[in-house]
């Protein structure tokens, strides 16, 4: 039996625990990435890769949308990349899982970008803070020391209103208003 004033404290770290595992989105972690995720580019794309080599919140998932559009998941240390077409793009990352969402302690941050035909950009999800996530853009060098800490994330299931990102999809870019 615990002392009444451990009750507290144990019942907060089951919460944690149990409410930094529930998603109805799901990954397929692969040590080597699909040969896809390097291949040449198409003439009209670009590549953004989204990396995140920390253990730390590894239960924590961080859902992206490039432009509203879902294009993968990061959880612990992992990546992907997905195909971009050149123009703007604001990749927004939903950090926290379902039951955070409903009692509005995930976090959404956003990071921009005017992607080029041919360019290849990476985007960082810093979650070292522990509970918060910070995003960054960084230079290919940084990007391929992240990369070799990290698993490629696959998406493989989602929740019943959303679609997975199809194989060779090119998310489109905002179109100016």
């Amino acid at each position: 039996m615990l002392p009444r004033r451990a009750l507290p404290l144990a019942l907060a770290s089951l919460t944690g625990l149990l409410a930094s595992s529930c998603t109805k989105y799901e990954l397929a972690l692969h040590e080597n990435a699909p040969p896809s995720a390097f291949a040449p580019l198409p003439a009209d794309a670009a590549r953004i890769c989204v990396l995140r080599p920390h253990g730390v919140a590894s239960l924590v998932p961080a859902v992206v949308r490039d432009n509203g559009r879902l294009v993968g998941m990061t959880k612990g240390p992992s990546y992907f990349c997905y195909l971009a077409e050149p123009g703007f793009h604001t990749v927004l990352t939903r950090y926290g899982d379902d039951i955070d969402a409903k009692l509005g302690s995930d976090a959404l941050v956003d990071a921009t970008l005017t992607a080029e035909p041919g360019g290849h950009y990476f985007l960082h999800h810093d979650v070292s803070a522990i509970l918060t996530l910070s995003v960054k853009w960084v230079a290919p060098t940084r990007a391929n020391e992240m990369i070799a800490e990290c698993d490629y994330a696959e998406l493989v299931e989602v929740p019943s209103n959303e679609s997975l990102p199809a194989p060779g999809e090119i998310v489109r870019a905002a179109r100016p208003q």
